[in-house]
Protein backbone atom coordinates (compact mmCIF):
# COMPACT_ATOMS: atom_id res chain seq x y z
CA UNK A 1 0.00 0.00 0.00
CA UNK A 2 0.98 3.63 -0.45
CA UNK A 3 1.12 6.56 1.88
CA UNK A 4 -1.58 9.17 1.38
CA UNK A 5 1.09 11.54 0.00
CA UNK A 6 2.15 8.95 -2.57
CA UNK A 7 -1.49 8.26 -3.45
CA UNK A 8 -2.04 11.95 -4.17
CA UNK A 9 1.07 12.03 -6.38
CA UNK A 10 -0.03 9.00 -8.40
CA UNK A 11 -3.54 10.41 -8.82
CA UNK A 12 -2.08 13.66 -10.12
CA UNK A 13 0.17 11.73 -12.52
CA UNK A 14 -2.87 9.90 -13.85
CA UNK A 15 -4.68 13.16 -14.50
CA UNK A 16 -1.60 14.52 -16.28
CA UNK A 17 -1.86 11.60 -18.72
CA UNK A 18 -5.52 12.47 -19.34
CA UNK A 19 -4.61 16.11 -19.93
CA UNK A 20 -1.89 15.14 -22.41
CA UNK A 21 -4.60 13.46 -24.48
CA UNK A 22 -6.64 16.67 -24.28
CA UNK A 23 -3.57 18.65 -25.41
CA UNK A 24 -3.19 16.38 -28.43
CA UNK A 25 -6.87 16.88 -29.26
CA UNK A 26 -6.60 20.67 -29.08
CA UNK A 27 -3.53 20.58 -31.30
CA UNK A 28 -5.40 18.56 -33.89
CA UNK A 29 -8.41 20.91 -33.85
CA UNK A 30 -6.12 23.94 -34.15
CA UNK A 31 -4.23 22.39 -37.10
CA UNK A 32 -7.48 21.57 -38.89
CA UNK A 33 -9.13 24.99 -38.45
CA UNK A 34 -6.75 27.90 -37.91
CA UNK A 35 -4.25 27.64 -40.82
CA UNK A 36 -7.09 27.18 -43.33
CA UNK A 37 -8.97 30.14 -41.88
CA UNK A 38 -5.99 32.52 -41.92
CA UNK A 39 -4.41 31.44 -45.18
CA UNK A 40 -0.68 30.85 -45.73
CA UNK A 41 0.46 34.48 -45.58
CA UNK A 42 -1.37 35.59 -42.44
CA UNK A 43 -0.80 32.27 -40.71
CA UNK A 44 2.92 32.61 -41.43
CA UNK A 45 2.94 35.97 -39.62
CA UNK A 46 0.90 34.54 -36.74
CA UNK A 47 3.23 31.53 -36.49
CA UNK A 48 6.32 33.75 -36.47
CA UNK A 49 4.94 35.96 -33.68
CA UNK A 50 3.92 32.89 -31.67
CA UNK A 51 7.37 31.34 -32.09
CA UNK A 52 9.15 34.54 -31.04
CA UNK A 53 6.93 34.90 -27.97
CA UNK A 54 7.71 31.30 -26.95
CA UNK A 55 11.44 32.04 -27.13
CA UNK A 56 11.01 35.18 -25.03
CA UNK A 57 8.99 33.17 -22.48
CA UNK A 58 11.72 30.55 -22.42
CA UNK A 59 14.37 33.12 -21.54
CA UNK A 60 12.18 34.67 -18.83
CA UNK A 61 11.50 31.24 -17.31
CA UNK A 62 14.80 30.69 -15.42
CA UNK A 63 13.45 27.21 -14.59
CA UNK A 64 11.63 28.40 -11.50
CA UNK A 65 9.28 25.42 -11.83
CA UNK A 66 12.01 23.08 -10.57
CA UNK A 67 12.75 25.50 -7.73
CA UNK A 68 9.09 25.42 -6.68
CA UNK A 69 8.80 21.63 -6.98
CA UNK A 70 12.03 20.98 -5.08
CA UNK A 71 11.98 23.54 -2.26
CA UNK A 72 8.34 24.35 -1.47
CA UNK A 73 7.58 20.85 -0.08
CA UNK A 74 10.36 21.28 2.49
CA UNK A 75 8.82 24.52 3.80
CA UNK A 76 5.40 22.84 3.91
CA UNK A 77 6.82 19.81 5.74
CA UNK A 78 8.39 22.11 8.37
CA UNK A 79 5.17 24.17 8.52
CA UNK A 80 7.30 27.24 7.85
CA UNK A 81 4.63 29.55 6.47
CA UNK A 82 6.78 32.65 6.74
CA UNK A 83 9.65 31.09 4.80
CA UNK A 84 7.21 29.75 2.20
CA UNK A 85 5.68 33.20 1.67
CA UNK A 86 9.11 34.81 1.42
CA UNK A 87 10.21 32.26 -1.20
CA UNK A 88 6.98 32.80 -3.14
CA UNK A 89 7.41 36.59 -3.09
CA UNK A 90 11.05 36.38 -4.20
CA UNK A 91 10.26 34.03 -7.08
CA UNK A 92 7.24 36.07 -8.18
CA UNK A 93 9.30 39.27 -8.22
CA UNK A 94 12.03 37.63 -10.29
CA UNK A 95 9.53 36.17 -12.76
CA UNK A 96 7.71 39.48 -13.18
CA UNK A 97 10.97 41.38 -13.72
CA UNK A 98 12.33 38.91 -16.30
CA UNK A 99 8.96 38.80 -18.08
CA UNK A 100 8.82 42.60 -18.41
CA UNK A 101 12.41 42.60 -19.68
CA UNK A 102 11.65 39.84 -22.19
CA UNK A 103 8.56 41.72 -23.40
CA UNK A 104 10.57 44.92 -23.85
CA UNK A 105 13.24 43.08 -25.83
CA UNK A 106 10.56 41.44 -27.99
CA UNK A 107 8.84 44.76 -28.70
CA UNK A 108 12.10 46.52 -29.52
CA UNK A 109 13.41 43.81 -31.85
CA UNK A 110 10.14 43.20 -33.69
CA UNK A 111 9.43 46.92 -34.12
CA UNK A 112 12.77 47.26 -35.92
CA UNK A 113 12.57 43.97 -37.85
CA UNK A 114 8.89 43.38 -38.66
CA UNK A 115 8.03 46.82 -40.00
CA UNK A 116 5.13 45.42 -42.01
CA UNK A 117 3.25 44.61 -38.78
CA UNK A 118 1.49 47.35 -36.84
CA UNK A 119 2.83 48.32 -33.44
CA UNK A 120 -0.49 47.56 -31.71
CA UNK A 121 -0.21 43.90 -32.73
CA UNK A 122 3.39 43.71 -31.51
CA UNK A 123 2.47 45.44 -28.22
CA UNK A 124 -0.35 42.94 -27.70
CA UNK A 125 2.11 40.05 -28.05
CA UNK A 126 4.50 41.81 -25.64
CA UNK A 127 1.70 42.06 -23.06
CA UNK A 128 0.91 38.41 -23.73
CA UNK A 129 4.48 37.47 -22.75
CA UNK A 130 4.16 39.19 -19.36
CA UNK A 131 0.76 37.73 -18.51
CA UNK A 132 1.66 34.20 -19.61
CA UNK A 133 4.94 34.25 -17.67
CA UNK A 134 3.15 35.30 -14.46
CA UNK A 135 0.36 32.76 -14.99
CA UNK A 136 2.98 30.06 -15.53
CA UNK A 137 4.53 30.68 -12.11
CA UNK A 138 1.12 30.84 -10.41
CA UNK A 139 0.24 27.40 -11.76
CA UNK A 140 3.76 26.08 -11.02
CA UNK A 141 3.09 26.84 -7.35
CA UNK A 142 0.58 23.97 -7.32
CA UNK A 143 3.48 21.63 -8.04
CA UNK A 144 5.00 22.63 -4.71
CA UNK A 145 1.75 21.63 -3.00
CA UNK A 146 1.82 18.22 -4.73
CA UNK A 147 -1.05 19.17 -7.03
CA UNK A 148 0.57 18.47 -10.39
CA UNK A 149 -2.80 18.01 -12.09
CA UNK A 150 -3.72 21.63 -11.33
CA UNK A 151 -0.22 22.67 -12.44
CA UNK A 152 -0.97 21.26 -15.89
CA UNK A 153 -4.57 22.48 -15.89
CA UNK A 154 -3.35 25.96 -16.83
CA UNK A 155 -1.88 24.61 -20.05
CA UNK A 156 -4.98 22.53 -20.78
CA UNK A 157 -7.29 25.53 -20.41
CA UNK A 158 -4.87 27.64 -22.46
CA UNK A 159 -4.76 25.14 -25.33
CA UNK A 160 -8.51 24.75 -25.76
CA UNK A 161 -9.59 28.31 -24.95
CA UNK A 162 -7.04 29.79 -27.36
CA UNK A 163 -8.46 27.82 -30.30
CA UNK A 164 -11.90 29.41 -29.90
CA UNK A 165 -10.70 32.92 -29.04
CA UNK A 166 -8.14 33.04 -31.86
CA UNK A 167 -10.83 32.09 -34.39
CA UNK A 168 -13.30 34.64 -33.01
CA UNK A 169 -10.61 37.32 -32.80
CA UNK A 170 -9.46 36.70 -36.36
CA UNK A 171 -13.04 36.96 -37.62
CA UNK A 172 -13.38 40.32 -35.89
CA UNK A 173 -10.00 41.94 -36.57
CA UNK A 174 -7.79 39.50 -38.52
CA UNK A 175 -4.22 39.16 -37.18
CA UNK A 176 -4.57 41.80 -34.47
CA UNK A 177 -7.79 40.14 -33.32
CA UNK A 178 -6.12 36.72 -33.26
CA UNK A 179 -3.29 37.86 -30.98
CA UNK A 180 -5.85 39.75 -28.85
CA UNK A 181 -7.63 36.41 -28.49
CA UNK A 182 -4.38 34.92 -27.19
CA UNK A 183 -4.00 37.75 -24.69
CA UNK A 184 -7.57 37.29 -23.46
CA UNK A 185 -6.81 33.58 -23.07
CA UNK A 186 -3.83 34.36 -20.85
CA UNK A 187 -5.81 36.77 -18.67
CA UNK A 188 -8.44 34.06 -18.20
CA UNK A 189 -5.81 31.46 -17.29
CA UNK A 190 -4.15 33.88 -14.85
CA UNK A 191 -7.50 34.71 -13.21
CA UNK A 192 -8.22 31.00 -12.77
CA UNK A 193 -4.79 30.38 -11.27
CA UNK A 194 -5.07 33.31 -8.84
CA UNK A 195 -8.50 32.12 -7.71
CA UNK A 196 -7.20 28.60 -7.02
CA UNK A 197 -3.89 29.57 -5.40
CA UNK A 198 -5.23 32.14 -2.94
CA UNK A 199 -6.31 29.41 -0.50
CA UNK A 200 -2.67 28.20 -0.40
CA UNK A 201 -0.61 31.38 -0.68
CA UNK A 202 -1.19 35.10 -0.08
CA UNK A 203 -0.67 37.61 -2.86
CA UNK A 204 3.11 37.99 -3.13
CA UNK A 205 4.90 41.09 -1.94
CA UNK A 206 6.97 42.61 -4.73
CA UNK A 207 10.37 42.51 -3.11
CA UNK A 208 13.55 40.51 -3.59
CA UNK A 209 16.03 39.56 -0.89
CA UNK A 210 19.03 38.71 -3.05
CA UNK A 211 21.01 37.01 -0.30
CA UNK A 212 18.06 34.82 0.72
CA UNK A 213 16.98 33.87 -2.79
CA UNK A 214 20.41 33.42 -4.41
CA UNK A 215 20.78 29.66 -3.64
CA UNK A 216 17.34 28.95 -5.11
CA UNK A 217 17.98 31.06 -8.20
CA UNK A 218 21.41 29.49 -8.75
CA UNK A 219 19.79 26.04 -8.59
CA UNK A 220 17.15 27.07 -11.13
CA UNK A 221 19.61 28.82 -13.45
CA UNK A 222 21.85 25.77 -13.83
CA UNK A 223 18.88 23.58 -14.72
CA UNK A 224 17.70 26.40 -16.99
CA UNK A 225 21.01 26.23 -18.87
CA UNK A 226 20.56 22.46 -19.15
CA UNK A 227 17.10 23.03 -20.65
CA UNK A 228 18.53 25.45 -23.21
CA UNK A 229 20.83 22.68 -24.48
CA UNK A 230 17.79 20.42 -24.97
CA UNK A 231 15.92 23.21 -26.74
CA UNK A 232 18.91 23.83 -29.01
CA UNK A 233 18.99 20.10 -29.76
CA UNK A 234 15.45 20.08 -31.12
CA UNK A 235 15.79 23.43 -32.86
CA UNK A 236 19.05 22.66 -34.63
CA UNK A 237 17.86 19.56 -36.49
CA UNK A 238 16.01 21.52 -39.18
CA UNK A 239 18.88 24.00 -39.51
CA UNK A 240 21.41 21.19 -40.05
CA UNK A 241 19.19 19.42 -42.58
CA UNK A 242 18.74 22.65 -44.56
CA UNK A 243 22.46 23.49 -44.42
CA UNK A 244 23.63 20.04 -45.52
CA UNK A 245 20.95 18.93 -48.00
CA UNK A 246 19.56 22.27 -49.20
CA UNK A 247 16.21 20.49 -49.52
CA UNK A 248 13.29 22.29 -47.89
CA UNK A 249 11.10 19.20 -48.28
CA UNK A 250 13.49 17.24 -46.07
CA UNK A 251 13.38 20.11 -43.57
CA UNK A 252 9.58 19.91 -43.57
CA UNK A 253 9.58 16.15 -42.96
CA UNK A 254 11.99 16.48 -40.04
CA UNK A 255 10.17 19.43 -38.47
CA UNK A 256 6.74 17.86 -38.76
CA UNK A 257 7.91 14.51 -37.35
CA UNK A 258 9.59 16.31 -34.44
CA UNK A 259 6.42 18.21 -33.58
CA UNK A 260 4.29 15.06 -33.67
CA UNK A 261 6.85 13.23 -31.55
CA UNK A 262 7.06 16.01 -28.96
CA UNK A 263 3.28 15.99 -28.58
CA UNK A 264 3.66 12.45 -27.24
CA UNK A 265 7.06 12.82 -25.57
CA UNK A 266 6.23 15.82 -23.36
CA UNK A 267 4.40 13.49 -20.99
CA UNK A 268 7.78 12.07 -19.85
CA UNK A 269 9.24 15.24 -18.24
CA UNK A 270 5.81 16.27 -16.97
CA UNK A 271 5.31 12.97 -15.15
CA UNK A 272 8.80 13.24 -13.69
CA UNK A 273 8.09 16.76 -12.45
CA UNK A 274 4.87 15.53 -10.82
CA UNK A 275 6.89 13.20 -8.57
CA UNK A 276 9.51 15.76 -7.49
CA UNK A 277 7.47 17.08 -4.51
CA UNK A 278 7.01 13.52 -3.19
CA UNK A 279 10.72 12.72 -3.59
CA UNK A 280 11.68 16.02 -1.94
CA UNK A 281 9.47 15.19 1.05
CA UNK A 282 10.93 11.67 1.31
CA UNK A 283 14.43 13.13 1.08
CA UNK A 284 13.71 15.58 3.90
CA UNK A 285 12.45 12.63 5.97
CA UNK A 286 15.59 10.60 5.23
CA UNK A 287 13.62 7.80 3.53
CA UNK A 288 16.18 6.81 0.91
CA UNK A 289 14.74 3.34 0.25
CA UNK A 290 11.32 4.82 -0.54
CA UNK A 291 12.94 7.21 -3.05
CA UNK A 292 14.64 4.25 -4.76
CA UNK A 293 11.31 2.40 -4.96
CA UNK A 294 9.53 5.34 -6.57
CA UNK A 295 12.34 6.06 -9.04
CA UNK A 296 12.28 2.44 -10.20
CA UNK A 297 8.48 2.52 -10.42
CA UNK A 298 8.35 5.73 -12.45
CA UNK A 299 11.04 4.44 -14.80
CA UNK A 300 9.36 1.07 -15.31
CA UNK A 301 5.88 2.38 -16.06
CA UNK A 302 7.17 5.21 -18.25
CA UNK A 303 9.07 2.60 -20.26
CA UNK A 304 5.95 0.43 -20.59
CA UNK A 305 4.13 3.40 -22.10
CA UNK A 306 7.13 4.15 -24.31
CA UNK A 307 7.29 0.60 -25.64
CA UNK A 308 3.55 0.51 -26.43
CA UNK A 309 3.75 3.91 -28.15
CA UNK A 310 6.79 2.76 -30.12
CA UNK A 311 5.06 -0.41 -31.29
CA UNK A 312 2.07 1.65 -32.38
CA UNK A 313 4.19 4.07 -34.42
CA UNK A 314 6.43 1.38 -35.91
CA UNK A 315 3.46 -0.66 -37.13
CA UNK A 316 1.06 2.15 -38.11
CA UNK A 317 3.03 5.33 -38.92
CA UNK A 318 3.29 4.63 -42.64
CA UNK A 319 -0.51 4.29 -42.77
CA UNK A 320 -1.51 7.12 -40.42
CA UNK A 321 0.94 9.87 -41.41
CA UNK A 322 -0.33 10.26 -45.01
CA UNK A 323 -3.91 9.86 -43.81
CA UNK A 324 -3.68 12.58 -41.14
CA UNK A 325 -1.00 14.92 -42.52
CA UNK A 326 -1.42 14.36 -46.25
CA UNK A 327 0.24 12.14 -48.83
CA UNK A 328 2.87 14.80 -49.56
CA UNK A 329 4.20 14.32 -46.02
CA UNK A 330 4.45 10.52 -46.18
CA UNK A 331 8.24 10.60 -45.83
CA UNK A 332 7.85 12.13 -42.37
CA UNK A 333 6.83 8.65 -41.17
CA UNK A 334 10.44 7.43 -41.49
CA UNK A 335 11.65 10.23 -39.24
CA UNK A 336 8.88 9.58 -36.74
CA UNK A 337 9.69 5.86 -36.56
CA UNK A 338 13.24 6.66 -35.43
CA UNK A 339 12.20 9.47 -33.12
CA UNK A 340 9.64 7.35 -31.27
CA UNK A 341 12.41 4.99 -30.15
CA UNK A 342 13.86 8.00 -28.29
CA UNK A 343 11.10 7.59 -25.68
CA UNK A 344 13.11 4.80 -24.02
CA UNK A 345 16.38 6.69 -23.40
CA UNK A 346 14.30 9.78 -22.62
CA UNK A 347 12.66 7.86 -19.76
CA UNK A 348 16.04 6.83 -18.33
CA UNK A 349 17.37 10.38 -18.64
CA UNK A 350 14.26 11.86 -17.04
CA UNK A 351 14.58 9.62 -13.97
CA UNK A 352 18.27 10.48 -13.67
CA UNK A 353 17.26 14.14 -13.75
CA UNK A 354 14.82 13.46 -10.89
CA UNK A 355 17.83 12.30 -8.85
CA UNK A 356 19.76 15.45 -9.75
CA UNK A 357 16.85 17.68 -8.68
CA UNK A 358 16.12 15.78 -5.47
CA UNK A 359 19.75 15.64 -4.36
CA UNK A 360 20.57 19.19 -5.51
CA UNK A 361 23.06 18.24 -8.25
CA UNK A 362 22.14 20.66 -11.06
CA UNK A 363 25.63 20.63 -12.59
CA UNK A 364 25.26 16.93 -13.26
CA UNK A 365 22.26 17.69 -15.49
CA UNK A 366 24.14 20.56 -17.15
CA UNK A 367 27.16 18.43 -18.09
CA UNK A 368 24.99 15.58 -19.38
CA UNK A 369 22.94 17.98 -21.52
CA UNK A 370 26.06 19.61 -22.98
CA UNK A 371 27.43 16.19 -24.00
CA UNK A 372 23.98 15.33 -25.37
CA UNK A 373 23.95 18.36 -27.68
CA UNK A 374 27.59 17.84 -28.72
CA UNK A 375 26.99 14.19 -29.57
CA UNK A 376 24.03 15.12 -31.79
CA UNK A 377 26.03 17.73 -33.70
CA UNK A 378 28.94 15.30 -34.22
CA UNK A 379 26.70 12.48 -35.44
CA UNK A 380 24.17 14.50 -37.43
CA UNK A 381 26.57 15.93 -40.04
CA UNK A 382 27.76 12.68 -41.65
CA UNK A 383 24.42 10.87 -41.18
CA UNK A 384 22.41 13.67 -42.80
CA UNK A 385 24.89 13.81 -45.68
CA UNK A 386 24.49 10.02 -46.12
CA UNK A 387 20.78 9.50 -45.42
CA UNK A 388 19.14 12.92 -45.74
CA UNK A 389 16.62 14.07 -43.15
CA UNK A 390 16.25 10.58 -41.69
CA UNK A 391 19.89 10.83 -40.64
CA UNK A 392 18.99 13.65 -38.23
CA UNK A 393 16.36 11.45 -36.54
CA UNK A 394 18.82 8.56 -36.23
CA UNK A 395 21.35 10.97 -34.75
CA UNK A 396 18.71 12.22 -32.31
CA UNK A 397 18.06 8.68 -31.08
CA UNK A 398 21.78 7.91 -30.74
CA UNK A 399 22.46 11.18 -28.86
CA UNK A 400 19.59 10.52 -26.46
CA UNK A 401 20.89 6.99 -25.85
CA UNK A 402 24.36 8.34 -24.99
CA UNK A 403 22.84 11.04 -22.77
CA UNK A 404 20.69 8.51 -20.91
CA UNK A 405 23.58 6.08 -20.38
CA UNK A 406 25.92 8.77 -19.08
CA UNK A 407 23.34 10.53 -16.92
CA UNK A 408 22.04 7.25 -15.43
CA UNK A 409 25.56 6.07 -14.63
CA UNK A 410 26.36 9.30 -12.80
CA UNK A 411 22.95 9.44 -11.05
CA UNK A 412 23.32 5.88 -9.73
CA UNK A 413 26.56 6.92 -8.07
CA UNK A 414 24.37 9.21 -5.96
CA UNK A 415 21.48 6.78 -5.46
CA UNK A 416 21.64 3.18 -6.69
CA UNK A 417 18.05 2.61 -7.87
CA UNK A 418 17.26 -0.68 -9.64
CA UNK A 419 17.49 -1.09 -13.41
CA UNK A 420 16.93 -4.82 -13.89
CA UNK A 421 13.15 -4.79 -14.29
CA UNK A 422 13.23 -1.64 -16.43
CA UNK A 423 15.72 -3.32 -18.77
CA UNK A 424 13.37 -6.30 -18.99
CA UNK A 425 10.51 -3.97 -19.96
CA UNK A 426 12.48 -2.84 -23.01
CA UNK A 427 13.79 -6.34 -23.79
CA UNK A 428 10.32 -7.87 -23.87
CA UNK A 429 9.18 -5.14 -26.26
CA UNK A 430 12.12 -5.84 -28.58
CA UNK A 431 10.87 -9.42 -29.05
CA UNK A 432 8.11 -8.11 -31.33
CA UNK A 433 10.33 -6.14 -33.71
CA UNK A 434 10.69 -9.07 -36.18
CA UNK A 435 6.93 -8.81 -36.81
CA UNK A 436 7.65 -5.54 -38.64
CA UNK A 437 8.78 -7.67 -41.56
CA UNK A 438 5.14 -8.82 -41.95
CA UNK A 439 3.71 -5.33 -42.49
CA UNK A 440 1.36 -5.13 -45.44
CA UNK A 441 -2.05 -3.46 -45.77
CA UNK A 442 -3.34 -1.17 -43.05
CA UNK A 443 -5.73 -3.88 -41.85
CA UNK A 444 -2.83 -6.31 -41.41
CA UNK A 445 -0.75 -3.65 -39.68
CA UNK A 446 -3.52 -2.86 -37.20
CA UNK A 447 -3.85 -6.57 -36.40
CA UNK A 448 -0.08 -6.93 -35.97
CA UNK A 449 0.00 -4.01 -33.57
CA UNK A 450 -2.99 -5.30 -31.60
CA UNK A 451 -1.51 -8.77 -31.23
CA UNK A 452 1.91 -7.36 -30.29
CA UNK A 453 0.48 -4.98 -27.69
CA UNK A 454 -1.70 -7.65 -26.05
CA UNK A 455 1.09 -10.23 -26.06
CA UNK A 456 3.54 -7.68 -24.64
CA UNK A 457 1.23 -6.78 -21.74
CA UNK A 458 0.63 -10.48 -21.07
CA UNK A 459 4.41 -11.07 -20.93
CA UNK A 460 4.82 -8.21 -18.46
CA UNK A 461 2.40 -9.91 -16.07
CA UNK A 462 3.74 -13.43 -16.75
CA UNK A 463 7.31 -12.39 -15.90
CA UNK A 464 6.02 -10.32 -12.92
CA UNK A 465 7.70 -7.21 -14.25
CA UNK A 466 4.25 -5.76 -13.63
CA UNK A 467 2.01 -7.31 -10.96
CA UNK A 468 -1.74 -7.20 -10.48
CA UNK A 469 -1.33 -5.95 -6.90
CA UNK A 470 0.81 -3.01 -8.00
CA UNK A 471 -1.54 -2.10 -10.83
CA UNK A 472 -4.43 -2.30 -8.36
CA UNK A 473 -2.65 0.07 -6.00
CA UNK A 474 -2.04 2.55 -8.80
CA UNK A 475 -5.63 2.28 -10.02
CA UNK A 476 -7.03 2.89 -6.53
CA UNK A 477 -4.65 5.80 -6.04
CA UNK A 478 -5.90 7.44 -9.22
CA UNK A 479 -9.62 6.78 -8.74
CA UNK A 480 -10.14 7.11 -4.97
CA UNK A 481 -10.25 10.50 -3.29
CA UNK A 482 -10.39 9.29 0.29
CA UNK A 483 -7.17 8.90 2.20
CA UNK A 484 -5.86 5.42 2.70
CA UNK A 485 -4.17 4.16 5.80
CA UNK A 486 -0.60 5.42 5.83
CA UNK A 487 1.68 2.52 5.10
CA UNK A 488 5.35 2.69 4.20
CA UNK A 489 6.02 3.33 0.49
CA UNK A 490 8.89 0.88 0.62
CA UNK A 491 6.42 -1.97 0.18
CA UNK A 492 6.80 -3.11 -3.41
Amino acid sequence: MMTSEAQITVRNAGWILVQRLLHAGSGLVFALLVPRLMGPDVYGRYSLLSSLSVWMLLFSNLNLTDVVGRYMPEFILRDDRKGLHQLWSDLFTVRLATAVLAAAVFLGLTALWLRDLDVATLATVAALIVVQAVAGLVFAAFLGFNQAARWQMGETVRQWLSVGLVIVGFRLAELQGAVAGLLLTEFTVLALGVRWIRSHLPWPALHLNAQRSLPYLRFGLIFFASGLFHTALGGSAEVLVRSITGDYAQVGYVGLAWRVFMTMAMVVPQLSAAFIPLLSTLHAQGRTEAIEVWLERVLRYTLVGGVLASLGVLFLAKDLVPLVLGVEFSHAAKNLMWLILTLMPMAYGSVARMVAVTYLRPRLALYASAIHLGAFWVLAGPLIALLGGVGSSISMFAAWALYAALFTWRARRILCYQLRRSALVVGLGALFLPLLLLRSTWQVNVCLFGVSALAYVALLFFTRVVTADEVGQLRRAITRRNKVQAVSAETD
